[in-house]
């Protein structure tokens, strides 16, 4: 997987509207980097042999 540049951040956050610096969109683009990585194993899951379920928020304690 190619890693996000800093200057692919600062076009995003461009598109977005999103004021950024380049030192921040250092930073964005090194956390976004390592978002991405630790979520890569996710793509091997065999999701295809799997029944999709609505996962529904938990109800709020009512007094």
């Amino acid at each position: 997987m190619q890693e996000l540049t800093r200057e692919q951040v600062s076009a995003l956050a461009a598109a977005l509207g999103l004021p950024v610096t380049p030192d921040d969109a250092l930073e964005v683009a090194h956390r976004l980097n390592a978002l991405l990585e630790a979520l890569a194993p996710l793509a091997e899951l065999p999701l295809d042999t799997v029944e999709p379920v609505p996962a529904l928020p938990d109800e709020p304690d009512t007094p």
